[in-house]
């Protein structure tokens, strides 16, 4: 009789991996987060898709809102190349297609995830950090809407599974595949953030002079012998080759632009942090380390009050306490394998490098740095339930793992529900918002009520008159876009202007709790009457007519010219003259 062979550990994966498909893609659409940065890039994109490969950028998003003395340091565009085959393969320009690639890597993650533990824990525990890494609250947000760091954690992993496994294999033809995955992992997830590009550097070069020990010298003459030498020439040019392949795009616009790019770097990389005293720095950072690792692992401590949150900070503290010190423990009390002692220190590096790059930027820390340590929390249980096997009787320690993991899972889910709950208040009224925690602004607006708000403008605008919409300045974009989307080639329509146009309708979007209050302090000698009115949860939408305003029949609207952008695309590396003439292109501006 055959074995099965997928086995309980196979099974028990699949559903965790089912399960967390169902809550990252439960009403993935309506409660999708699409603001500034989303929609610019979904403009951008779209242009891509209907004018032709040639308007896709060499540069991806810019790093910061601080401009250098050449302009803006950005990322490579890899984020927009996933972007941009998403909409080709599903024919979509929808604005929840360009989020596909960073929900598909969330899920690809979790088996990923499952197997880099392998490489030191048994089947069962890998299983327990897997599910609770898989329905934490946190990642289960990050997982939900489209934005460069997002698939950060599935590179990150990918680059230190191919470290170790390159490490410890003694197949040549293998070796160069797994260096190749490393190369990979690492280049891409270099592009995707600025603080993701030194995590990824930094813990790889740590970990390679940890495992060849470098600083001996006899190790270094060892490494300088002719056929090392040739074996180190062999896998820089796969790294290389790795390296080229994904950033051409970058060495092509600094080529263009004299190096622009590259000056950003280093002087980004020399520019003063914020202007704090070193104790400070040391201070905050380990306050938002807590703070961070906290909802990371327990979906709480997102607010402003931390006194509340005693017992989680203090649960955090102990797993992350006793994490590393079992790192420790374990390498010095332990006989290991070489694969598991590189796990173990490359736990130790992961947590040192990632603690020492947030001191400089203590004061500017935020959810999207903790990409990068997303799976810690949840790998110190797991020291911990090995631990406990160790200690006491084996089917007890498995019985407090299994309690300990529906712990950690039920503290998520409450949170994960909590904000299923608030999303799917804020499609119907005006509710306090609390934890969408991707920026400082809480509006609790989705996808879904833009949408609305959109649809409703759209229905009652009359042929041959010019839409004006009056909306608050991060809304400008999501609605340009969707606007767009309704591929009427008839439709000009641009923000709230109160000229002599005498074919204008105006429309005014605003928060439901303030009314339009701020646009009568917008316009305050302009008398504003209520045409029509409808509500879409944290958003009202008016129809208004606006009088003391003079009208010429000989008006002619002039959409404003766009602001010039700072980044070379493959139309003008390849020559391509722009088509004035075509109606569906969208006119590229700079992202300031």
């Amino acid at each position: 009789m055959k074995k099965n062979t997928l086995g309980w550990s196979g099974l028990a994966l699949l559903v965790i991996i089912v399960a967390a498909i169902f809550v990252r893609t439960y009403k993935f659409d309506d409660y999708l987060y699409f603001k500034m940065d989303q929609s610019r890039d979904a403009l951008l994109l779209t242009n891509a898709v209907e004018n032709g490969p040639q308007y896709l950028p060499l540069l991806g998003a810019r790093v910061g809102a601080v401009k250098l003395k050449h302009g803006f340091l950005r990322l490579g565009p890899i984020s927009y190349y996933f972007q941009y085959l998403s909409a080709v393969v599903f024919h979509s320009t929808q604005a929840y297609v360009y989020a596909y690639p960073d929900l598909m890597f969330s899920i690809l993650t979790i088996p990923l995830l499952f197997f880099f533990l392998r490489l030191y824990f048994s089947k069962h525990n890998a299983l327990f950090i897997t599910a609770m890494y898989a329905f934490s609250f946190i990642i289960i947000q990050y997982s939900r809407f489209a934005w460069n760091p997002n698939s950060l954690q599935f590179f990150l992993l990918l680059t230190f599974y191919g470290l170790l496994r390159f490490f410890n294999e003694t197949n040549e033809k293998l070796r160069r595949r797994w260096l190749a995955l490393w190369a990979v992992g690492m280049i891409i997830g270099s592009q995707l953030h600025f603080f993701g590009f030194f995590s990824l550097v930094g813990i790889s070069g740590l970990m390679i002079i940890f495992h060849y020990e470098l600083w001996k010298k006899e190790n270094i003459s060892n490494h300088l012998q002719k056929e090392a030498m040739k074996g180190f020439a062999k896998y820089a040019a796969i790294v290389l080759l790795v390296f080229t392949i994904f950033y051409t795009p970058l060495i092509i616009s600094d080529v263009f632009r004299k190096g622009e790019n590259t000056h950003n770097f280093f002087e980004a990389l020399t520019s003063k942090p914020v202007n704090k005293p070193l104790s400070q720095k040391i201070v905050k950072t380990t306050t938002e380390n807590l703070k961070y690792y906290c909802l990371i692992t327990t979906s709480q401590c997102y607010g402003s009050d931390m006194k509340k949150e005693y017992p989680a900070i203090a649960a955090t503290v102990l797993v992350l306490l006793s994490g590393l010190l079992l790192v420790v423990y374990n390498l010095r009390k332990k006989v290991l394998t070489k694969t598991k002692k590189d796990f173990l220190i490359l736990l130790a590096v992961w947590v040192a490098v990632f603690t020492i790059l947030t001191v400089p930027v203590a004061f500017q820390l935020r959810p999207r740095f903790f990409i990068v340590v997303f799976a810690i929390p949840f790998i110190s249980l797991g020291l911990f339930f090995e631990y406990l096997e160790e200690k006491m009787n084996r089917k007890n320690a498995i019985l407090l793992a299994v309690l300990l993991t529906a712990g950690v899972i039920g503290w998520n889910t409450h949170g994960t529900l909590a904000w299923f709950k608030e999303q799917a208040d804020s499609q119907k009224k005006a509710v306090i918002v609390k934890r969408t925690l991707i920026l400082k602004a809480k509006d609790g607006v989705t996808l879904g009520q833009l949408q609305g708000v959109t649809d409703w403008m759209y229905s009652r605008h009359k042929q041959g008159d010019t839409l004006y919409y009056y909306v608050k300045p991060e809304h400008v974009r999501p609605i340009t876009f969707l606007l767009h989307e309704k591929r009427d080639q008839n439709l000009v329509s641009t923000t709230m202007t109160i000229n002599n146009d005498p074919n204008a309708q105006y429309f005014a979007v605003v928060p439901t709790k303030n009314g339009l209050e701020p646009l009568f302090s917008k316009y305050p000698n302009n008398k504003i009457s209520v045409v029509a009115q409808q509500q879409f949860g944290q958003l009202t939408v008016f129809e208004v007519a606006i009088g003391d305003r003079s009208t010429s029949a000989t008006f002619r609207f002039n959409k404003s010219s766009s602001k010039k952008d700072d980044r070379i695309y493959w139309k003008d590396v390849f020559g391509i003259k722009e088509n004035k003439d075509n109606k569906n292109l969208i006119p590229i501006s700079g992202d300031e």
